[in-house]
């Protein structure tokens, strides 16, 4: 009798929350936010191998093209030149399946202050991309990325 009043409650236990694409992605954003605003190289750079296809493009608002290391030694360099975040965030606005694909639509802000040639200066940057993820195997790989707006306002400190 104990056996059958505890079947209900092991059955639910067993039960486990498969994540949505959406879940796990957002998760992965975050875990680059975090990294990004501790100025954490080793974090992000992980981050970059962990979640990132070989052939990774990513697409600058002036059309300029990346390949994958183009684009961690542009993140490296951002961080390296950054003296002091004042504030940071990454918003996933929407996440659509297209096939076997998930298309993100980000929008991040930032401003803070960093040194450009020995210079120091006041950076408010904000821009939205548009993130391509395509599944291998169990995991979500960055395909590509293509900035689609983009606004950075570079002001000297005083």
């Amino acid at each position: 009798m104990i056996c059958l009043a505890l079947a209900p409650i092991l059955a639910v236990s067993l039960v486990t929350h498969t994540p949505s694409p959406k879940e796990v992605l957002i998760a992965k954003y975050k875990q680059f936010n975090t990294s990004y605003l501790k100025s954490d190289r080793n974090g992000i750079d992980a981050w970059v191998k962990n979640n990132c296809q070989p052939k990774f493009s990513y697409t600058s608002f002036h059309k300029t093209k990346y390949s994958l290391d183009g684009f961690r030694t542009s993140l490296t360099q951002d961080m390296q030149n950054t003296t002091r975040v004042i504030s940071s965030t990454l918003t996933v606005r929407s996440v659509q399946a297209k096939g076997q694909q998930q298309v993100v639509i980000i929008a991040s802000e930032f401003k803070g202050m960093v040194n450009i040639d020995s210079r120091r200066y006041s950076l408010s940057d904000q821009s939205v991309d548009t993130d391509t993820w395509v599944k291998q195997g169990k995991e979500w790989k960055l395909q590509k990325r293509v900035q689609v707006n983009a606004d950075m306002q570079l002001q000297p400190a005083e």
